[in-house]
């Protein structure tokens, strides 16, 4: 708290100062960081794989009569949109679109042709499917399997204890919590900023409402009062509610896209996109052809990885919290390689018909993201479409309810966190605390939207990025440990 508190006053004080040093450190980290995230998250997916076909992946969570506190689908609709929350919905048409534009040198094609589309489209797989999800799946599984069947606390540390067993004191415990805690609020904060900026460019260009401090201070307090009200009614009744209206509406833009839009291009380059992702698996995830001294992969790939890695460490509470009385393999299904369909689907739909649409005007998506910024271009795809008005509409909807639920579950795992208030058979945590952090990362949210703009939300993402993956690495330490006791 007072570390968050900390940055509140320095952006206050002077807007400058912060964005300087905010930019000192998120350039230390990609000159001596990158290689970790990217390593990381291969190392966490070899891992799940590992788990999935060893003895512990019968294990069931909780033990062998274990109840369910959700049903399949509620379980996964709450899994995905706890996880996904609002970058596929800022990045789907945007982050294609610059690639193909702007490919890196070290990529070998030209801005603009078959294979820069082929390459946007495999590095967005890259960025989005089976590593990323990984490393929620790795935190998650380790904690649930702590939590309910070796009965240690509702604490970060419980992803520690197989690794350190008695000699993880509490104070370290405690020290971890607490840094947990600040990487997730920056890092939702990011997201949250992110959405405040496309939500921000809908109300303009729908309702001729210009993008301003008070419009982003108004969404942000709707978006945190809606997920109290949601966290109040507890785990069982607001949130799996939230999240299958959240998993309906991702489903019917994308079914929508996929139909009227150009269905054709979207299953033939997406194939062949995909194809070059599986065969250039390690050298895409690794980046071996990308030349010292660029900073590419450092403003895309380690600040994705970054944010992964920031929200994997609590969102892994939430997450192994929610999956009792499944096995290890169900939940490495529901985790990593549905959601990891999901994203295959989804950016297909979006991000291919956005380059389609580009290519066909000549560049007509990417300009609108030099002259309004990357959370415009989804309304100018959306132009393309017939009732363009209505699908924005329900495209600002599902912004709204995106980041409400994923902040419901977050908030949710705060509070037992922070309360240590929750146990096997007591699953709720305090709704005061909910109501101070989740204000907290509205008032960050609101500072980075403001201040910082789009790459100060890859900024943020990397700062909280860097103690996540320290933990989610003692956590998959610990998974091995798991998995060899066996």
């Amino acid at each position: 708290m007072v570390g968050i508190l900390l940055v509140l006053a320095v952006t206050a004080a002077d807007q400058q100062q912060f964005v300087a040093i905010t930019t000192a450190i998120n350039a230390a980290i990609i000159d001596n960081f990158s290689w970790l995230f990217l390593y990381a998250a291969v190392a966490l997916l070899g891992l799940c794989l590992l788990v999935y076909f060893s003895p512990l992946g019968r294990v069931r969570i909780g033990g062998a009569d274990a109840e369910p506190i959700y049903s399949p689908f509620r379980w996964f609709a709450v899994s995905l949109t706890t996880v996904i929350a609002m970058g596929i919905l800022f990045w789907a048409v945007a982050e294609p679109v610059v690639h193909f534009r702007q490919p890196p040198d070290f990529a070998g094609v030209a801005a603009g042709s078959d294979g820069a589309m082929r390459f946007a489209m495999a590095t967005v797989f890259v960025h989005w499917t089976l590593a990323p999800y990984a490393i929620y799946t790795v935190a998650a599984l380790t904690f649930a399997l702590g939590f309910y069947n070796c009965g240690h606390g509702f604490s970060v540390g419980t992803l520690f204890r197989p690794l350190l067993g008695r000699h993880l004191r509490r104070p370290v415990a405690e020290a971890i919590d607490a840094l947990v805690l600040f990487a997730v609020v920056v890092g939702m904060s990011a997201v949250l900023s992110a959405g405040l900026l496309l939500i921000g460019d809908g109300l303009r260009a729908l309702f001729a409402i210009p993008a301003s401090p008070g419009v982003y201070a108004a969404t942000a307090a709707f978006i945190v009062g809606v997920a109290l009200l949601s966290a109040s009614s507890g785990l069982r009744q607001g949130i799996q509610v939230l999240a299958r209206i959240n998993t309906v509406l991702f489903v019917l833009l994308m079914l929508y896209l996929l139909v009227v839009g150009p269905s054709g291009f979207i299953g033939r380059v997406g194939g062949e996109a995909l194809l070059d992702y599986v065969v250039d698996f390690f050298p895409r995830q690794l980046l071996l052809d990308e030349p010292a001294g660029s900073r590419w992969s450092g403003w895309w790939t380690t600040a994705f990885y970054a944010s992964w890695f920031a929200w994997a460490p609590l969102s892994c509470l939430f997450l192994g919290k929610i999956a009792r009385g499944y096995t290890v393999r169900q939940f490495i299904r529901v985790n990593l390689l549905l959601p990891s369909l999901f994203s295959i689907l989804w950016f297909c739909a979006f991000g291919l018909s956005a380059l389609y649409f580009d290519a066909q005007t000549g560049g007509g998506m990417f300009a609108v993201y030099r002259e309004q910024g990357l959370s415009a271009m989804a309304y100018q795809l959306f132009g393309y479409f017939p009732g363009a008005y209505l699908l924005s509409l329900f495209f600002i909807f599902a912004c709204f309810i995106s980041f409400i639920t994923a902040t419901d579950s977050n908030t949710d795992a705060i509070g037992g966190l922070c309360m240590r208030s929750v146990d096997a058979t007591h699953l709720s945590s305090p709704f005061g605390v909910k109501f101070l952090w989740a204000g907290l990362i509205g008032v960050v949210g609101w500072c980075s939207a403001t201040y910082l703009g789009s790459d100060g939300i890859k900024m943020l993402a990397n700062l909280a990025g860097l103690p996540g993956v320290l933990i989610v690495l003692g956590a998959g330490a610990s998974l091995v440990i798991m998995t060899l006791r066996r």
